[in-house]
């Protein structure tokens, strides 16, 4: 059987196109174009550099049942994983599809709907890539170190819940972030950027995910026209610390920037009356020029997690409704603005600014 014989979109690809993975031959595999129906998770071993073609279509099928190991494309999760370059393809979750559907959050064994999955990998490069349709996260990370993502696109037509576009878990270090698009209005229908150090690990879409800190990274040329959060730093008890954020664009229809600590989640990973003192360590992370705008009546920024030197710069708030920034559920903590600074003693203190271009939100010297 040849490529030319399996990329019609009916064929089953996914033994031919594993065989190839599995030989990589002088390390290499190239997908032409065409569309490829994939039954049964793509698992890509180290070593290992795929160059597909801009119009080849690997796409999840849609008659196949589902669990928690279900991916179009995954790393070996019994083993570490090592130089890892993906270049170009349209990697289609198929969220029509009968079986590509998320049942309910609590059953581990079901369907985590993420279209690629990255675990416990060493250097890690992904390329001029369109992740299409998916159920819920477009990429998941967790234990990734050193690596570059550019020039990555996510298209859907069909909303859905969790469908972030990159999905940080824990222990994410030493990165560069560049490019990214959400191209469809709409998407991403979650955090088109999420930096998740702490999450529900027994929610079915964060199955095989750890929780750790995140650290090291620069994120740059973010654009959505339409998703429901830009940036998320999810902090409770690990850390997120030395990242710069620039160039973020985009209209949302939750949050701009969300450091909520996951608080108003079905989920919550903490009871707030047991945490006198508020919860994170948001740590010398910069957000530097960023324009938002929103029909929202909800604050564009909102810190519920503890910083130490959390600043927004150049930031640029296009709507006339709701409140650029709140700040709450922290305790000595000192905000300031380019005109104003405020003292947050008390859990019960809160911050509402309806208008400010740099932020910094910072812990008091003990």
């Amino acid at each position: 059987m040849y490529l030319n014989e399996i990329n019609d979109g009916i064929t089953d690809a996914t033994g031919f196109i594993q065989s190839m993975l599995d030989r990589r031959e002088n390390g290499r595999v190239i997908i032409p174009a065409g569309r490829y129906r994939i039954t049964a998770p793509l698992v890509v071993h180290s070593d290992t550099y795929i160059e597909a073609d801009s119009n080849a279509v690997l796409f999840m099928c849609g008659d196949t049942p589902k669990d928690s190991s279900s991916f179009l494309l995954t790393t070996d999760a019994k083993t570490k994983t090592v130089n890892v370059r993906i270049r170009g393809g349209i990697w289609d979750g198929n969220n029509q599809g009968k079986y590509n559907t998320k049942g309910d959050i609590f059953r581990l064994d079901g369907y985590s709907g993420a279209v690629l999955n990255f675990f416990d990998v060493e250097n890690l490069e992904l390329y001029d890539m369109v992740i299409s349709n998916s159920v819920t996260y477009n990429i998941r990370m967790a234990r990734i170190n050193n690596f570059r993502i550019e020039n990555i696109s996510f298209v859907s037509d069909k909303p859905a819940f969790n469908q972030d576009g990159l999905h940080f878990n824990g222990n994410c270090r030493n990165g560069v972030v560049r490019n990214i698009r959400a191209l469809s209005k709409g998407q991403t229908n979650d955090d088109l950027i999420a930096l998740n150090a702490d999450d529900e690990m027994k929610r079915v879409e964060n199955v095989g995910m750890e929780r750790g800190d995140i650290e090291n990274l620069l994120i740059e040329n973010i654009y959505a026209e339409n998703c429901h959060t830009l940036v998320r730093l999810l902090s409770v008890d690990h850390s997120i610390r030395n990242v710069m954020l620039r160039n973020v664009y985009g209209g949302y229809r939750g949050y701009a920037v969300n450091a909520d600590a996951a608080r108003y989640c079905r989920t919550p990973l903490f009871d707030d009356k047991n945490e006198p003192s508020g919860v994170g360590n948001i740590e010398n992370v910069v957000i530097d020029n960023i324009t938002c705008y929103s029909e929202s009546l909800g604050p564009a920024v909102i810190v519920e997690s503890l910083c130490n030197n959390f600043q927004i710069k150049n930031f640029r708030y296009l709507s006339d409704s709701g409140y650029a920034a709140e700040i709450k559920n922290l305790t000595g903590t000192t905000v300031k603005t380019e005109s104003s600074e405020y003292a947050v003693t008390e859990k019960s203190d809160k911050v509402q600014i309806k208008k400010l271009r740099e932020l910094t939100v910072d812990k008091k010297a003990k």
